[in-house]
């Protein structure tokens, strides 16, 4: 089998973005790579030739040390996936993974130790590391079980192919990496780190993949291979896209929700309308027409709800809708009933005579909003953001046509729901404040701040129920 220099072996422990050190049997360290460097904080000339440094205490040295020669963790003299912790230049504590051997002579004498160390601060899954040689053609030399995980050719297909046919898409691809290699422009001549590339499958899928390598020289300085390794870079793409996703989400249920408002709204004074138009026998017909749309609003209002949760949570259901091909599981079209029960309403208007302010930055909002109060009797004036609110309330009170309440979105520009709470609070003590969202959870924090400041009343979830809102209206301004 042939058998690779030592410096391949070098190289490819210098440019490992694990952290790798080495000690000898007194536990000053005598190997620090690029990636130790890079994690902790600390040069090599900082850290060659010290005991203990890197770890928050001797004992936890002595701990990991007692690992490896136990049998109980594994083989005597290794660990693999042992946990402990380092301790970074500036104090931070960095848990980490560590899968190390000792070193022995030929008579079986401990002379050091060496291990690479994983960082889990961000994931405690291992990424997708693989490694790969080339001599100085181009052709594969070393070829580790990562990349045949990955790539899916064994070791045996790989052995000796040139990588440009093999593993790169092409030519091309093949020597833009080496020459980002051979430049300064991107980093130390004869090195690069995570450096974007793509590679093929063995199945002809295309692999996003970011390498660090290092070109070997010989003792006359001519180039005689290259060594690195590559990292996977299809899951980060996914967690990216993901989060992506997940802010589109809570953007459009954000966006759908006043819609939404306006068209229950409106709903609700259209079905007081039929109720006092149509005979009996005619009623019974329209109002049918109204529940069903009722129903099916009711449905959208949960489907936007499920995707704000799955914005928000770890994970999510999916099932199949054609065959091959998946979509996100929003559960199952349930009966809903309609948010509130038709039913004729009295002559009588229990909000008459109250002086509503609205403020959303949706103008169809507050338009929806207005007519729905003024239906029942209230005098209704609306804003579209905190500081236009402010100023008509300075108005009405110069001109002794004071508010009863204000109903304000918590969302807006220039001031949002919290900011013109805290202002109206200072300005007018006694002016009731109903703070309504159309977010399924506290945006910014700005309820939590609200509620902490005093306010008694939000209206989670747009679209509002009518009856809901009229209830809280009266609890507040006719107690």
């Amino acid at each position: 089998m042939f058998q690779l220099p030592s410096i391949y072996f070098e190289r490819l422990l210098e440019n490992s973005l694990d952290i790798v050190i080495a000690v000898d049997r007194r536990g000053q360290i005598i190997f620090y790579n690029d990636g130790a460097s890079k994690t902790l904080g600390y040069t090599r000339e900082e850290v060659r030739g010290k005991r203990g440094i890197i770890y928050p205490s001797i004992e936890e040295a002595r701990r990991m040390m007692k690992a490896m020669r136990s049998e109980e963790v594994g083989e005597k003299g290794k660990v693999k996936n042992f946990e402990t912790t380092l301790v970074a230049k500036n104090g931070d504590q960095i848990p980490v993974s560590f899968s190390g051997s000792i070193i022995y002579d030929e008579n079986g004498a401990e002379i050091g130790s060496i291990g690479f160390f994983r960082e889990l601060r961000e994931i405690r899954l291992p990424p997708g590391y693989f490694e790969r040689s080339l001599d100085h053609k181009g052709q594969v030399i070393f070829y580790n079980d990562g990349a045949h995980k990955t790539l899916g050719y064994t070791s045996q297909e790989i052995h000796g192919k040139r990588v440009s046919a093999s593993i790169y898409p092409g030519i091309e691809e093949a020597r833009r990496v080496m020459e980002a290699m051979r430049s300064e422009d991107i980093g130390e001549q004869g090195k690069i780190k995570n450096f974007e590339t793509t590679l093929v499958a063995k199945s002809g899928e295309r692999i996003p993949a970011a390498i660090s390598a290092s070109i070997i020289y010989d003792e006359r300085g001519q180039e005689s291979g290259s060594i690195g390794f590559l990292k996977d870079l299809r899951d980060i793409r996914r967690r990216d896209q993901l989060a992506t996703l997940g802010e589109l989400a809570v953007g459009l249920a954000h966006r759908v929700n006043n819609p939404l408002e306006v068209i229950f709204n409106n709903l609700d004074i259209l079905a007081k309308h039929l109720a006092q138009s149509f005979s009996d026998e005619e009623y019974i017909v329209q109002e049918e027409r109204v529940e069903s749309i009722q129903r099916e609003l009711a449905k959208i209002r949960a489907m936007v709800s499920r995707v704000d949760e799955m914005a928000h949570g770890e994970r999510y259901d999916t099932t199949e809708y054609l065959r091959g091909s998946r979509m996100a599981d929003l559960g199952r079209d349930e009966v809903v009933g309609p948010p509130h029960p038709l039913r004729v309403r009295p002559a009588t208007q229990a909000l008459s005579g109250l002086r509503l302010l609205v403020v959303d930055d949706d103008l169809g909002v507050c338009y929806s909003l207005r007519d729905l109060l003024t239906e029942e009797g209230c005098t209704v004036e609306v804003a579209t953001n905190g500081i236009e609110a402010l100023k008509i309330l300075d108005q009405k009170i110069l001109g002794s046509e004071p508010f009863d309440m204000v109903l304000s979105d918590v969302v807006m520009p220039d001031l949002d729901g919290y900011d013109l709470y805290m202002e109206a609070k200072e300005r007018y003590p006694d002016l009731p404040v109903v703070l309504m969202t159309a977010y399924f959870y506290d945006k910014d924090h700005v309820i939590k701040r609200s509620r902490l400041e005093g306010l008694e009343n939000v209206l989670f979830k747009k679209p509002v129920d009518p009856d809901r809102l009229k209830e809280t209206i009266l609890k507040l301004c006719k107690p």
